[in-house]
């Protein structure tokens, strides 16, 4: 027997469709944000020089080669000094030759070879004095020197005491020794127009000598 289909129902609101299900996407992760390196200000010159831990770079030019000082045309002597501040300066300035100061002249340089030996009557610079003595005894020396003498400059105005005299005779056994008297404007570091006798003596005996 067939089935017949309920009348529809009149005046009744049609039934709306169920929405689609809402799909949330899943939340994508995000890189960490990394902080940029901090790059500090440039720093001036001028507050460069007063952190102590900044250091310059300075170009230093290479020291020039020594020269001697020569106070005369064509130097007949190298002034030699046994020790520092011996008066090697004053007797080049005042009678000529080469100022070597306490080094050895170098006759290959042109520096003369024949040396005075140059130290003070004190006790350390007759000392000093021998032991340039006995350096040129053995022959610990360039070749091409010739010794003329000593010089001996006062180190203080009078005589010399005793023991410091006698001292000084022991030099004259071997070597043959100049005695230079006390000059004040030397010690000024000025010249004098009156030397003494002695340094007269000395200033003939160095220009004789010839080339």
């Amino acid at each position: 027997m067939p089935v017949t289909p309920p009348p529809p129902v009149v005046g009744a609101a049609p039934v709306a469709p169920a929405p689609p299900p809402v799909v949330r996407a899943a939340p994508v992760a995000s890189a960490p944000v990394v902080a940029a390196p901090r790059v500090p200000a440039p720093v001036p010159m001028s507050a460069q020089a007063e952190r102590q831990d900044f250091v310059p770079v300075v170009e230093v030019p290479p020291p020039a080669p020594a020269v001697p000082v020569v106070s005369s045309t064509t130097a007949q002597v190298s002034w030699v000094g046994a020790h520092g501040g011996a008066g090697v300066t004053s007797l080049a300035t005042a009678l000529g030759g080469a100022d070597v100061g306490t080094r050895w002249p170098d006759p290959a340089r042109g520096e003369p070879g024949r040396i005075m030996v140059v130290a003070r009557t004190n006790a350390a610079g007759i000392q000093a004095a021998s032991a340039v003595l006995d350096a040129l005894r053995v022959g610990s020396h360039p070749d091409g020197l010739q010794l003329l003498g000593v010089v001996l400059v006062a180190d203080a105005p009078g005589r010399l005491p005793l023991p410091l005299a006698q001292r000084a005779r022991v030099l004259r056994s071997a070597a043959t020794v100049h005695r230079v008297p006390w000059i004040p404007s030397w010690r000024l570091g000025s010249r004098t127009a009156h030397l003494p006798r002695p340094v007269h003596a000395l200033g003939e005996l160095i220009s004789g000598l010839g080339g």
